[in-house]
This record gives C-alpha cells, sequence and structure tokens, in this order.
C-alpha cells in the first residue's frame, strides 16, 4: 500500500463526499497555521483506498486536529479488512520512517457510517492502537418524534417542557447575517457559568464558509433568552455546536423548550440524526448534562480516542 501526501484540493477531489465535514480539506486548510505541520494523506495500491488527514503537535500525528473528531475516509464502502490492514501498516511505517512518537486518532460516533467505522476499529486494534479516553456522545433520531415522544421521556423532561410552553416563548431561525444575535446569547451563557467559548465570532464566520450552519433563537416575547448553532455534518446528520439559555430565566426551562423545537425543525427538514455532542472530557462526565440529554430522549455513543506509541 502506497501513501500519497497531497493538496487540499486533491483530498476533496478523491472523497468528494466525506463521512463528515470535519474529515474536508476545506475544514481542515482553515486551521493549517495553528499547527506544526498538516498532512493530506491518500492510501494507494491498485486503485485509492482510504485517506486521512494529520495536523502535527508535539511530534504526535492528530486526527482530527481541530475538531472534535476525525478519522478515516474510504472512496468505496466495500473496502476490505485486508485492505484497511494494508493502510494502517503503512501509516505506521510512513510515521516510524518521520520520526514520530505516536499517532492519535478520534473517529466519529458509529452511527455516521457503522459497517465502515467498526471494520476500522477492528483494524486499529489489531494493529496495536489502545484505547485512552472514552468519551460518551449523545444523539438524537428524529424519528422518535412521534405522537408518544412526551409520554416516553423522563417525568421531570416531561414536566419542564409543558412549563415552557406555558410561558409562552417562540423558536426563530435566523439568516447567517444575523446569526451573530445566537452567538451573544451563547457567549453570555459561558461567560456566566465561567466556561470559555473555543471560537470567536470572526473564527465562526470564516467556518461557515466552507460548513453550512443554521442559527436559533429563542425568545419570551421581545426578549432573547436562549440559543443554538448547528452544524450541518453530512447529507442526514447535523450537529449542535453551541446552545445555551440566560440563567435570569431559568424558571421558563429554555433548554427544554429549545431542544424539542429543535427536533421538530430538523424531522421536517427531513434530517435523521441530531448530534447533541459529548458530555465528558477525559472521560469524566457532567453529570448535569448527561442527565439532562438523557431526560430528553438522547441516545449514547462513545467517541473512543485511539493511540499508537511509535518505536
Amino acid at each position: 500500500m502506497e501513501i500519497l501526501e497531497v493538496t487540499p484540493e486533491v483530498f476533496d477531489a478523491t472523497f468528494p463526499n466525506p463521512i463528515h465535514i470535519f474529515n474536508s480539506g476545506a475544514f481542515s486548510a482553515l486551521n493549517e497555521s495553528r499547527f506544526e505541520k498538516v498532512y493530506y494523506l491518500i492510501f494507494k495500491d491498485s486503485k485509492t483506498r482510504l485517506g486521512i488527514i494529520f495536523g502535527v503537535r508535539d511530534n504526535v500525528l492528530l486526527s482530527p486536529f481541530s475538531a472534535t473528531f476525525g478519522g478515516f475516509e474510504f472512496v468505496s464502502e466495500d473496502v476490505k479488512l485486508y485492505q484497511i490492514d494494508a493502510a494502517l501498516q503503512a501509516l505506521l511505517e510512513w510515521a516510524s520512517a518521520k520520526q514520530y512518537s505516536g499517532i492519535k486518532i478520534i473517529p466519529p460516533p458509529t452511527f455516521f457510517k457503522e459497517d465502515f467505522l467498526n471494520k476500522v476499529a477492528n483494524c486499529m486494534y489489531r494493529a496495536g492502537f489502545e484505547t485512552k479516553n472514552m468519551e460518551l456522545n449523545y444523539h438524537f433520531q428524529t424519528a422518535n418524534l412521534s405522537d408518544t415522544y412526551e409520554q416516553n421521556i423522563w417525568y421531570n423532561a416531561r414536566k419542564n417542557l409543558k412549563k415552557a410552553n406555558a410561558f409562552g416563548l417562540t423558536f426563530e431561525r435566523l439568516e447567517a447575517d444575523k446569526g451573530i444575535l445566537a452567538y451573544e446569547i451563547i457567549a453570555q451563557n459561558r461567560s456566566e457559568r465561567g466556561f470559555p467559548l473555543r471560537l470567536s465570532w470572526e473564527q465562526l464566520v470564516t467556518t461557515n464558509t466552507v460548513i453550512h450552519m443554521d442559527f436559533f433563537l429563542v425568545k419570551k416575547a421581545t426578549e432573547r433568552i436562549g440559543a443554538a448553532i448547528v452544524y450541518h455534518m453530512a447529507p442526514s446528520i447535523v450537529r449542535v455546536i453551541y446552545w445555551g439559555d440566560l440563567p435570569q430565566f431559568s424558571e421558563c426551562k429554555t433548554m427544554n423548550f429549545l431542544s424539542y423545537q429543535l427536533f421538530k425543525h430538523y424531522k421536517e427538514q427531513g434530517i435523521k440524526m441530531m448530534d447533541i455532542g459529548h458530555s465528558t472530557v477525559d472521560s469524566v462526565p457532567n453529570q448535569g448534562l448527561c442527565e439532562f440529554k438523557e431526560s430528553i430522549g438522547c441516545s449514547i455513543s462513545l467517541l473512543n480516542e485511539l493511540y499508537k506509541k511509535l518505536d
């Protein structure tokens, strides 16, 4: 198996429909300047089989290097196990020859492409990759938003949704040029809770040039009290990047209202899966956040951080 180092443009031409948008060359190129080196790799024998994008930091190859998850891409979904094995062996030899000290890969949750990702997981295990962290990632299947949804969620979530509806809250999708109105609410939420906001508004605008985003507001009368920013990750999958409410309106149970309205909106748009994001850091759960997501009907998948030390 041969490894080719290519440009972001060639990578995207080779993999025009990535498993998720974080695996696109265009997205990765936005963050190249923050890393020592970025590689766009294609694995080829008689045909092109796989690809992966790595950033280098502290002499370790990272996929992702500027997002939540990365991992391998395929040209054809019926790629064989022995071809994945050969690609991994070529990767290890290539990385060792360049004297990198390790490789860290975080694949996406398996609902992005279950059969392929499970095959890759098996091959990586046999190639000596070890699990260093196991994050709990939450997702909602919009098919579950049925007439029995409220009966199926936790009692407290059902009660809070009913309370939110009693306040007459409204839900609004914003045009991109008004997206800063949602961002300001998210920023205020994070500031009041003492959590940093990783992306500035300017960075988000730049990211929006390669990732389609949706912006939403929740209002009580004319007051903005909650917001969400959502990435379109794949043809039938979106991911909530940021959402939050203002603590001074906690009695409105804004997040229960917002989550329900998002589920409803995306079901109507034909989206099958909403990735709500992980609620652990270095495998340690945020108990309240985990319970909230479970209470509103989310299912759980895993984000495994896989690492291989190189001799």
